[in-house]
């Protein structure tokens, strides 16, 4: 059973005088399509978490960076590559600029609600294992000298990389609740984790004293 997660408060800083107008990635499928242009098994999910990693540790980090530590063999002069290319550049962009978007308008790509549970699960933690990756990419390795919110986050994160399939689910409201808990915790967590790689670009992030996850 999936346990319910700790919550987060959001301070937006008065140095924000203008807001960005919302924009949505691409869609989950339409990612995975063009992943399966580059015949690659490797998710959807885990490819976004792999460039907000990337981002967090790294803003300025674009999307020839993200695209050749995934895939440094992909043909050039490839025409499904080419295309696949341009669905990458567009979620770049706008996971980038969601990151630094003061309303908080940050998504996690994952599967929506008309998927099984267990797919969304396995996702998540497929989100999760990618963006370790990223921090890595970016040069975070070491969790230690982040604060102690954000250390507690990448142990969060991790420990639902290494879960895997291995959560017992019954499909039941409660499952479905605490799944969305999840994935809201993790969302605002990244923006923390942002927040404090790169403090001059987001709204400031809090956290409860009493969060923690279980």
């Amino acid at each position: 059973m999936l346990e319910s997660a700790p919550h987060f408060s959001l301070l937006t800083s008065a140095k924000h005088d203008t807001i960005a107008m919302p924009q949505n990635l691409p869609d989950y499928l339409i990612l995975d399509s063009a992943l399966h242009k580059l015949d690659t098994e490797i998710t959807p999910s885990e490819v976004h978490g792999t460039l907000c990693g990337l981002l967090c540790a790294n803003s300025n980090a674009g999307v020839d960076i993200w695209q050749s530590a995934l895939w440094p063999n992909r043909p050039s002069g490839d025409l499904l590559a080419a295309e696949a290319h341009e669905v990458f550049k567009q979620t770049h962009d706008i996971t980038r600029r969601q990151l630094n978007d003061p309303t908080c308008e940050f998504q996690m790509l994952l599967p929506d609600d008309n998927d099984s549970l267990d797919a969304r699960v396995n996702a998540l933690g497929d989100w999760c294992q990618g963006y370790l990756i990223g921090l890595s990419l970016g040069g975070i390795t070491d969790f230690a000298p982040l604060p102690e919110d954000a250390r507690e986050i990448t142990k969060d994160l991790l420990e639902i990389a290494r879960a895997g399939t291995s959560y017992e689910l019954e499909g039941s409201e409660e499952d479905e609740n605490a799944y969305a808990e999840l994935v809201e915790y993790l969302r605002v967590g990244v923006l923390l984790i942002n927040e404090e790689l790169q403090p001059t670009r987001v709204p400031s992030v809090e956290v409860e004293p009493d969060a923690t996850l279980h």
